[in-house]
């Protein structure tokens, strides 16, 4: 990577600069220089906006150059302003933010000081080994994009310091959120050091997950019908809690009231006694044990959508189910992928509750020793606006009490949405990690930028221009928001297996 001269400083306050920019060189928004300080330290800055300067930029210099113009506007001399203009009459100014800064023994630091007036800046190079082996992580994402360019320097995440301390990735439709989706799961495949689990709301993962040289390893897959690949879903009754039930529909007041009688009284097997007597049945029980008569319609509500969860979940009386085996993959680092496209809206909420209150429950019931011996797991949860919305958001959400809660038991969200205004307040403020993809919305981006752990504003317009696979990376502990063109999954499995040819889709 060749460095190139692109000018010299000439103010510094603070953390802003200005430089004025090099004849013949291009700096465009975005780009990220370095400035030479005069100590054996070096600046990274990030330029967000240019000027324009010229002696002849008063009013009476501009006065000056109109009197060579004809009354249409024209040049009638072009030699005579040619001169005017020419030279170092006109320079290019720069603005820019100071990022970090390196000391003279190396070391990364938060902007502590200003450069020395008239510093050279350059651009990247090899030498910024500090700034690179900060930025690049051990799950790697993409490079490093600095204005129009991209430089061939990896960025990544560290998965220890960021899954338990949760991941938000935000983008509109055809943004690229789905790519960064597989890129990630197939650096964690490639690591083995982590477990995550996707709940594939599109049946979209599957396809080329599979083709991952280690996907036979690492990869496990499930669903809920019959299909040439996986596993299918079995659930035992006395699985499904009150809550999990809770979670996937909409209930009255009296209706949640009878289902937690109706747990209380018949403990493990609730549903498998809901679904078995009759509704007249039940409500004499209910009235039996606790007093309280129930009206039959609240009954058939309750009814009705355990038939529904009974059906599409598979729900027994065997007590051999693959939740404990999807669990003690998570804790061997794999990667386990569960398709969920072919259930109503109701079996999904309720699958993706179960599954994630089993896995919290587990990981929470282990002592710290236990813990260290398996792996960190991250739970990717789509569209989460549906389980951690502003109305959703409760205590008795099993979603919140992960982002609140499972950073301690080596746990994490990635929550994955198109419209984080969406969200809770909450749960935004508890996201350490965020991939900012496009977002067309004002709102939206209003949003992040009052959430994120690093001050964007400067690239509020760097966001809103963003093209499909360009991100920022804002993380708690990189020194700056890292601007990322994602690796394009089939390319990044080339890149990294060149002599691999795609197998067939795992059975």
């Amino acid at each position: 990577m060749e460095t190139e001269y692109k000018g010299r400083l000439t103010y510094a306050k603070g953390t802003s600069i200005e430089f004025v920019v090099a004849p013949n060189q291009d700096v465009d928004f975005g780009d990220i220089l370095v400035i030479e300080g005069n100590n054996n330290d070096r600046f990274y800055i990030r330029a967000h906006d240019f000027k324009v300067k010229s002696r002849w930029s008063g009013l009476n210099g501009v006065g000056y150059l109109m009197s060579k113009l004809d009354e249409n506007g024209q040049v009638e001399n072009q030699e005579e302003l040619d001169f005017y203009m020419g030279g170092n009459h006109t320079v290019k100014i720069g603005m820019a933010e100071q990022l970090c800064y390196v000391d003279d023994k190396g070391q990364l630091l938060n902007p502590k000081t200003c450069p020395d007036f008239f510093c050279q800046v350059r651009t990247l190079n090899a030498q910024d080994s500090s700034l690179l082996s900060e930025i690049k992580g051990d799950l790697e994402i993409g490079f490093l994009k600095s204005g129009r360019g991209v430089l061939t320097m990896p960025v990544g995440i560290y998965g220890a310091k960021s899954i338990t301390e949760h991941i938000g990735i935000f983008g509109t439709t055809g943004s690229g959120k789905s790519n960064v989706v597989k890129v990630l799961a197939s650096s964690v495949i490639d690591s083995g050091n982590y477990g995550l689990l996707i709940f594939d709301v599109h049946n979209e993962y599957f396809k080329d997950l599979s083709s991952h040289p280690m996907s036979r390893e690492r990869l496990c897959v499930y669903h809920t019908d019959d299909k040439q690949y996986g596993k299918t879903i079995e659930v035992n009754f006395a699985e499904v809690g009150p809550e999990d039930i809770t979670a996937c529909a909409t209930f009255t007041e009296p209706q949640l009231d009878a289902i937690y009688k109706l747990s209380s009284m018949w403990k493990e097997d609730w549903m498998r006694y809901v679904l078995q007597y009759d509704t007249k049945d039940i409500i004499d029980e209910l009235a039996g044990c606790t007093g309280q008569k129930f009206h039959s319609r609240t009954i058939g509500k309750i009814k009705s959508i355990c038939w529904n969860l009974e059906q599409e979940l598979h729900v027994k009386q065997e007590e051999a189910t693959v939740i404990s085996q999807i669990i003690t993959e998570l804790e061997q680092g794999k990667v386990v992928l569960v398709e969920l496209k072919n259930i109503s809206p109701v079996g999904e909420q309720a699958l993706s509750t179960l599954l994630s209150k089993k896995l919290l429950n587990n990981y929470a019931g282990k002592t710290e020793e236990e813990r260290s011996q398996i792996k960190p797991v991250l739970i990717v949860l789509e569209e989460a606006h549906r389980f951690l919305g502003k109305k959703e958001n409760s205590s008795s959400n099993v979603f919140s009490r992960l982002v609140s809660e499972a950073r301690k038991f080596n746990l994490g969200m990635c929550v994955v949405d198109q419209q984080p205004r969406l969200l809770a307040d909450k749960v935004l403020s508890q996201l350490n990690t965020l991939f900012i993809l496009g977002l067309a919305s004002k709102a939206d981006r209003s949003k992040i930028e009052a959430m994120c752990r690093k001050d964007i504003l400067q690239q509020r317009n760097e966001i809103k221009n963003l093209d499909c696979g360009e991100m920022i990376v804002a993380t708690n502990y990189m020194r700056f928001a890292a601007p990322v063109k994602v690796h394009k999954y089939e390319n990044f499995l080339q890149q990294r297996y060149a002599d691999y040819i795609p197998a067939l889709p795992i059975v």
